[in-house]
């Protein structure tokens, strides 16, 4: 799975690399779910970063962790205070 997104990152972070396209229901189901949590939440499987962007401008203590090194060099770019690391699931820290 992560090298059919790896050969189609480019493409990917140009069609969803942003929170532009989300469709308004999207944004506020998960808008409404994060201001329920507490502590620091993990986005797995991050892709370029903009949904964890959304979830620390909402206040959150967040991080991105995805497979695909080129959504965490261009979400390391977009988003530089935030931390984003190249991983699998299975070996996060939490």
């Amino acid at each position: 799975m992560a090298d059919a997104y790896t050969r189609r990152s480019a493409e990917y972070i140009t069609l969803f690399g942003s929170m532009a396209p989300v469709h308004h229901a999207d944004l506020h189901l998960v808008s409404t779910w994060a201001d329920g949590l507490s502590g620091p939440v993990i986005d797995a499987g991050c892709g370029p970063g903009q949904w964890t962007n959304h979830l620390v401008s909402r206040g959150h203590d967040a991080r991105g962790v995805d497979l695909v090194p080129a959504f965490i060099v261009r979400a390391r770019k977009e988003y530089p205070g935030i931390r984003f690391d190249v991983g699998r699931l299975d070996d996060l820290d939490a």
